[in-house]
């Protein structure tokens, strides 16, 4: 169990925890341990984790920032560890028709097409936050050799479901935006629905990604699953 290097306000109502800043799997979990612990405190209204920070927001005049931060420093933890978050296991299609820069991927990075997709769903990914728009799960981390910048000039529209690389980070554009990741592939399965359960990656999840072809993605695009696909 790590501890938080700082608490300090953050505006009117709300402290920020901050730990080691990096991107460390157990630093997280100890950022998921914090926010279940906290959120149980009646006085706060909201915790929102990050790779290395807790954002937790509370209810004046039910707790004050200096009460709240003396209940904090009060906690006990056990280094217990959390269960395990939902497994989603992701269709991504990386065909150049749908991976625009699968090419400067592969030359930058001097790979073939074969072993990028061979790295990249390797893994099984952590999700350690949401942002930058919703639904968007920042997912980690990739094998040190993906890694690659952003690109310096971002596209002004990116396709939703389009899956991309950033340093070593990768994560799957929800909806239609500007972006400047490294877009290596496109998953047909919605990232957002309508419904009381809208978003389907949530913080402290994991993401399993693996490969289909230009014809399966083009069926499963027009046939989205209606289910979250869990395991």
């Amino acid at each position: 169990m790590r501890l938080p290097r700082s608490i300090r306000t953050y505006g009117s109502s709300a402290l920020l925890l901050e730990w080691e800043a990096r991107i460390d799997p157990m630093i997280n979990q100890s950022v998921h341990r914090y926010a279940r612990a906290i959120g149980q405190n009646p006085g706060v209204a909201e915790c929102i984790p990050a790779y290395a920070s807790l954002l937790v927001r509370f209810l004046p005049p039910k707790i004050t920032a200096y009460q709240l931060r003396e209940a904090i420093y009060a906690l006990q933890l056990t280094p217990d560890e959390i269960p395990p978050g939902v497994l989603h296991e992701l269709p991504v299609c990386y065909d150049p028709e749908v991976a625009p820069d699968l090419p400067h991927v592969t030359e930058t990075l001097d790979l073939t097409a074969a072993q990028v997709v061979d790295l990249h769903t390797r893994p099984t990914y952590l999700v350690y936050q949401l942002g930058f728009l919703p639904g968007f799960g920042f997912l980690g981390t990739t094998d040190e050799r993906l890694q690659i910048s952003r690109k310096s000039n971002p596209r002004r529209a990116v396709p939703a479901g389009s899956v991309g690389l950033a340093g070593r980070q990768t994560g799957v554009y929800p909806t239609g935006s500007p972006g400047g990741w490294q877009l290596i592939g496109r998953c047909p399965v919605a990232m957002i629905r309508t419904g009381t359960d809208p978003i389907r990656l949530r913080a402290g999840d994991r993401v399993k990604f693996f490969s289909v072809d230009l014809e399966t993605y083009h069926e499963l695009h027009q046939k989205p699953l209606r289910e979250w696909p869990t395991r």
